[in-house]
């Protein structure tokens, strides 16, 4: 069982099976031409059993990734070496 830190102390965690229902790409024009597209992709969830947020919920964590993908417009790029 895989430890985690949580509020500075190691709790032990439980890995969480999950299945990916959609990943959206999000869209941002930046104000010099650049288009960029962004994802996030989760890898790993993980319950902290017995541990509870403020709220009474209980906690998992979530170990993820953002993939980026950029379109910069020509005068932005500089020639290949």
């Amino acid at each position: 069982m895989p430890k985690i830190t949580y509020q500075g102390r190691e709790v032990d965690a439980i890995d969480v099976n999950f299945k990916v229902n959609r990943e959206d790409w999000n869209e941002y024009q930046l104000a010099d031409g650049t288009e960029l597209r962004m994802r996030l992709v989760v890898g790993v969830v993980y319950y902290l059993p017995e541990t509870y947020d403020r709220e009474g919920k209980p906690v998992y964590v979530v170990k993820s990734q953002n993939l980026v993908i950029s379109k910069s417009p020509d005068h932005l790029l500089r020639p290949p070496e």
